[in-house]
């Protein structure tokens, strides 16, 4: 009779991973997601576009009560910012405030009392910086004699002799606009006298 050997070993069976002698095999890193991009279509504002972005202000600086109120109802427009001065306020520090120089400034030679035409001379910066300053002078081309280059339509863009007429200041300013904004004004919040009387 036939017998199987017999053995004193046994052959050992693998341990399973949950064996505390045997580490599992280490797991692979997931792949990395694949980078996905979005295309931005990215503006660049022009000096212009933030130019035409802001208000369009105006800056009132007149002495004499007849001709700054003229001057007031020739820009009373709808979205336009129109700032008016006594004759003891600064358009200096009004040129510099925060918010920016005005876009145009009104400005009448006895205005402040000045002497010399000290405020003009003053605000030519404000002028470099694109401001357009319209003088009310008495007469334009006589400089002051200690400042032989400093007659008003060397200090000024446009230069106009009283007297002036609210129809005549609404046109201006207008004009103004069509050139600085390249479109029509807004509108005028009420209608303009063609014809006003002297003491007005």
């Amino acid at each position: 009779m036939n017998r199987k050997p017999t053995t004193s070993h046994h052959r050992q069976r693998p341990r399973p991973f949950s064996s505390p002698n045997q580490k599992p095999p280490p797991r692979k890193p997931p792949a990395p997601p694949k980078p996905t991009f979005d295309i931005v279509e990215r503006v660049i504002e022009t000096a212009k576009q933030v130019e035409e972005e802001k208000p369009f202000r105006i800056l009132i600086a007149v002495h004499r009560p007849r001709f700054r109120g003229r001057a007031e109802r020739a820009v009373a427009r709808a979205e336009w910012e129109i700032t008016s001065l006594l004759n003891k306020q600064d358009p200096v520090g009004q040129c510099a405030k925060a918010q920016g120089r005005p876009d145009i400034l009104l400005l009448s030679g006895d205005f402040g009392r000045q002497r010399n035409y000290a405020i003009f001379r003053a605000v030519q910066k404000f002028r470099a910086e694109g401001m357009i300053l319209v003088g009310l002078v008495d007469d334009c081309e006589e400089a002051p004699d200690e400042f032989p280059d400093s007659s008003p339509n060397q200090l000024c863009d446009l230069c106009i002799t009283p007297p002036v007429k609210t129809a005549e200041l609404c046109e201006l300013f207008a004009g103004l606009y069509r050139a600085l904004r390249n479109e029509e004004p807004p509108p005028m919040l009420r209608a303009v006298p063609h014809e006003e009387e002297e003491g007005d």
